[in-house]
């Protein structure tokens, strides 16, 4: 579809990478490949799975193949759930990063405006550009930037989380039936 005002696209963007997240966890088949991998995996090499796949989409993101530019310090202060410090809790233990995915997957634009409302004086100062020519820059401070900002904090986390299935899993988002056509 065309290029609409603002970000209708984003919204159904994000709903269907969270739809996906789900799914890797919810699937009979692949949460049992992914667990079975996941839990007999040492620390160690979960951790360096989780950096190899959350460098890939920071790498991204901040050289901007998604249609969003921001900085690393921007992008790791939006979405904690991929910072460095993280990265170690949620490759302690199998759990944590399945707890991690599970409040992504049920993330909504009210909780996350939620969210980004109740960090605004962190968040001050964090540039966020977008649109084809990256035309539009937002910021919490910008007004309605909290709104546009949500989706693309929900996006982000949930595609970054689904990288980690899919290397394990070896089965690929885009190829879920509810992605198919809408990637």
């Amino acid at each position: 579809g065309g290029g609409g005002g603002g970000g209708g696209g984003l919204h159904r963007h994000a709903d269907l990478y969270q739809q996906s997240l789900k799914t890797y966890t919810t699937d009979q088949m692949l949460s049992t490949v992914f667990m079975d991998r996941w839990m007999k995996m040492p620390e160690e090499s979960r951790l360096a799975v989780v950096d190899r796949t959350f460098d890939v989409m920071v790498q991204q993101t901040i050289t901007n193949t998604t249609g969003y530019k921001m900085s690393q310090a921007a992008l790791f202060l939006l979405c904690p759930e991929i910072s460095p410090e993280n990265r170690r809790v949620i490759s302690k233990d199998g759990k944590a990063f399945l707890d991690v995915c599970k409040k992504a997957s049920e993330d909504t634009d009210e909780k996350a405006v939620a969210w980004l409302t109740e960090r605004t004086p962190q968040l001050r100062g964090t540039q966020i550009a977008f649109g084809i020519r990256l035309q539009y820059q937002i910021s919490v401070e910008t007004d309605g930037g909290i709104e546009v900002l949500a989706p693309i904090r929900r996006l982000l986390v949930a595609e970054t989380l689904v990288c980690v299935f899919e290397a394990l899993t070896g089965k690929k988002a885009s190829e879920m039936p509810h992605m198919i056509g809408h990637t």
